[in-house]
């Protein structure tokens, strides 16, 4: 009896629960929003509740209005609790009957239940018991609105019969079954949400534990080496003729640190604002090639570009030289016996891209997975940060990198980046 409307009811406040997952859960959380979200939710699905009742007897109507205001308390404070409760006594008002009383009397009762709720327990304490708290309301909220229909069933017929007795334990447990669907459905939400927080800040600490181990351990190597070299200039042990030598070794050693730290600070300054324009690709390659032809052909490498025309997109032009000189250089470094590099650019689907193919050693499907992790290089002297210092330029743009390798034949870069 009834059962239909009360499913009904059910139905919309789950349905205000997960509008309440993707209005804040997934969006920026803060208290006021939270707070303000709460309060419309609780009482949209109130009013929602109270316009689909069951009627029992005249003047009373049988609704889940009480779960959305527990609800409300439960994750949104007083304060909400406060607000919702002044939405459902102004609508019960609207709506007539001889229990708008009973509901304001009901409502004053859980107001001062609350307050010494609050008094006598700590936030911490409700937010960990919450299905608790919210039996307990509920228990409280429908004891004593069924004590005030069965004063009026006496008042009126002179008796309560005992379908009514067990209409009011139905309704009961209706409203406990689902005010504990409800805490469990937010709580299941809250959870996931902080799970995937703690994933996150793990993987964040874990990156920079990575990076920071990676850092420390390709500086050591250089500053061994210069370390070693001081010592031996102090303890005079290194002949005249050889000091040139060794010198230049330091210097070399020096300035290959200096290399690791620019690259290290690139690193950081992928994410700050920079300015974007409208850059022309043909543009951009001819001054990538103008830059890096010196090292091409001190490595024997003929560098070819097809460009098609009007290909164009919002970067920033020091950026985007960045990682094309990155991943150019591994090109010409991988060739080891000459060859050609070629660099193609064209139209893709909203997007510009350019291929890089080189004819050098190439890499396995395992050295591709590992290719943009911090310093790893299939280089002898390499820090590994290029090419991740590359990676990191495109994602910025809603990019990507694909690559296709295979060993001992050459390696095929892919940029896509999204044009104009």
């Amino acid at each position: 009896m009834g059962i239909p409307t009360l499913l009904l009811n059910a139905f919309i406040i789950i349905l205000c629960i997960f509008c309440y997952q993707v209005f804040w859960l997934d969006k920026d959380r803060s208290n006021v929003r939270n707070n303000i979200l709460i309060s419309f939710l609780s009482s949209t699905a109130c009013v929602l509740c109270m316009t689909f009742p069951f009627s029992y007897h005249f003047g009373y109507i049988y609704d889940l209005r009480l779960i959305p205001i527990v609800l409300a308390f439960l994750y949104g404070g007083l304060r909400s609790f406060v607000f919702v409760t002044f939405v459902y006594l102004t609508y019960r008002f609207y709506l007539g009957g001889t229990g708008f009383i009973p509901s304001v009397i009901i409502m004053v009762i859980m107001y001062f239940t609350i307050i010494t709720i609050l008094n006598f327990s700590q936030s911490d304490y409700i937010k960990k018991r919450r299905p608790l708290f919210g039996i307990l309301l509920i228990f409280i909220w429908i004891s004593t609105f069924s004590a005030f229909t069965i004063f009026n069933g006496l008042k009126i017929y002179g008796t309560v019969s005992s379908d009514f007795l067990q209409f009011l334990c139905s309704y009961l447990v209706i409203n406990i079954l689902t005010g504990l669907l409800s805490i469990y459905l937010i709580e299941g939400m809250i959870d996931k949400v902080r799970m995937k927080e703690k994933i996150q800040r793990a993987e964040k600490f874990y990156v920079i534990s990575e990076l920071a181990a990676s850092f420390a351990h390709e500086i050591r190597n250089p500053l061994t080496s210069v370390y070693g070299f001081i010592q031996l200039f102090h303890k005079n042990e290194i002949a005249e003729t050889s000091k040139d030598e060794y010198y230049q070794v330091i210097l070399e050693e020096l300035e290959r640190i200096q290399l690791i730290v620019d690259n290290y600070l690139s690193l950081g300054e992928l994410q700050n604002n920079v300015i974007k324009d409208s850059l022309d690709i043909s543009v951009i390659v001819n001054q990538v090639i103008n830059c890096v032809s010196p090292l091409a052909m001190l490595n024997n490498i003929e560098i070819k570009s097809s460009i098609n025309d009007s290909l164009s997109i919002n970067a920033n032009a020091d950026k985007i030289n960045q990682c094309l000189i990155n991943i150019i250089k591994n090109g010409i470094e991988a060739m080891k016996n000459g060859g050609i590099l070629r660099i193609n650019g064209k139209k893709g689907k909203n997007s510009v891209v350019i291929e890089i193919v080189d004819s050098g050693i190439g890499m396995t499907p395992e050295e591709i997975k590992r290719i943009a992790m911090p310093f790893y290089s299939l280089k002898e002297e390499g820090t590994g940060l290029g090419t991740m210092i590359a990676y990191g330029i495109i994602k910025e743009l809603n990019g990507d990198i694909e690559i296709k390798s295979e060993k001992g034949k050459g390696t095929c870069f892919t940029i896509i980046i999204p044009s104009l």
